[in-house]
């Protein structure tokens, strides 16, 4: 499944970030309005359970308004795994995206020891990623990964947590069923964010894509991501705690702008 492709998928279902620093399980809901410009173009909603030494993350999309209209889709994923001090190890992921007239699609990825085991792609259109006008995928390029949704989960100490640079500053390497590439972000600025369930701060990360490999070489839409800078996650902290989730999401385009803004943002029902 492209970046693209992750990307709408990362809008409608969310960007997560913990510290999974308590003991006792907790459940958070996210719900997001997703907007191209002033038009709302898709509804989302998201969950995250966690405790000290697991997490898993549940959500589900699906295109609103004029967009439904021409193109109808919906999304869900399901990624979870365990926790091994401040760091996250995957074990399964599932992302499926459903569009009109197509047949369902979906990514589906397994995890031992450190690296993919197994990988099941279900995909409407497949390439043959190989050189020269693909970066070759290897075997390394398997190994000290995670999945695109566990990717978006930055376990901090309660320490850390305090601080926006020490929260924002992360590079994760991401591994999606075809290509390679790392996701990073850096603290921008700290601002004030209200929603139900939430009035308080929120950090401010810019995010960047990086390709590694199994894309295509020079492809336009690859070089155009690589070169955005106009991407953003706000993050705010969960239920109170040194656990933070984002709150707001903004991805600018040469087309315009897309934004996450949420309905609401707290424990869930």
């Amino acid at each position: 499944m492209t970046f693209m492709k992750t990307t709408v998928l990362t809008l409608l279902a969310g960007l997560v970030t913990t510290s999974l620093a308590t003991a006792e399980p907790k459940n958070h809901e996210t719900q997001f309005s997703v907007k191209f410009g002033l038009i709302e173009v898709g509804i989302a909603k998201f969950n995250i359970r966690f405790d000290k030494k697991s997490y898993s993350l549940t959500g589900s999309g699906k295109t609103t308004g004029l967009v439904e209209w021409l193109a109808p889709s919906t999304g869900k994923f399901i990624s979870a795994g365990t926790r091994v001090e401040n760091q996250l190890s995957p074990k399964t992921h599932l992302v499926s995206v459903k569009e009109r007239k197509k047949k369902e699609e979906s990514v589906k990825l397994s995890f031992a020891n450190d690296r993919v085991s197994d990988i099941q792609l279900k995909l409407n259109k497949k390439r043959k990623r190989v050189a020269p006008k693909y970066i070759p995928l290897l075997e390394q390029h398997k190994a000290a990964v995670i999945d695109p949704v566990s990717t978006l989960i930055v376990p901090t100490s309660q320490q850390d947590a305090k601080t926006g640079s020490k929260v924002c500053n992360q590079r994760f390497p991401v591994f999606d069923g075809e290509t390679r590439y790392d996701i990073k972000l850096l603290y921008k600025s700290t601002k004030k964010i209200q929603t139900q369930g939430y009035s308080g701060n929120a950090y401010v990360c810019q995010m960047r894509y990086i390709p590694i490999a199994g894309h295509r070489k020079n492809h336009r839409n690859i070089k155009e991501m690589a070169k955005n800078k106009n991407m953003e996650i706000w993050l705010a902290p969960m239920e109170g705690d040194s656990v933070f989730s984002p709150i707001k999401i903004v991805i600018g385009t040469k087309y315009g702008r897309f934004t996450a803004d949420p309905l609401y943002f707290g424990t869930a029902g």
